[in-house]
């Protein structure tokens, strides 16, 4: 599609929508990565015995790895 092509912005409550469109899914995506990394941490610690060292761990670099996604998307959606 070549930009002649591109469809243009709606007005109003349109463009709203697809601005805010690529933002939507994104809490559900850091919230899972979040979640994800506390539930193997919690787990590593069933393993192995040592609660809560893994399960910290694992909210840490959950939300290490959340907020690098995040800036990474906001950044790239500002170009």
């Amino acid at each position: 599609m070549t930009p002649a092509e591109k469809p243009t912005k709606g007005r109003g409550w349109t463009r709203a929508v697809q601005d805010a469109g690529p933002y939507l899914g994104m809490g559900i995506g850091l919230a899972v990565t979040v979640l994800l990394c506390l539930g193997a941490g919690y787990w590593l610690d069933g393993k192995l015995g040592t609660a809560p060292l893994f399960f910290l761990l694992g909210g840490v670099f959950g939300m290490a790895a959340a907020g690098y996604h995040f800036v990474k998307t906001t950044a790239a959606r500002r170009r």
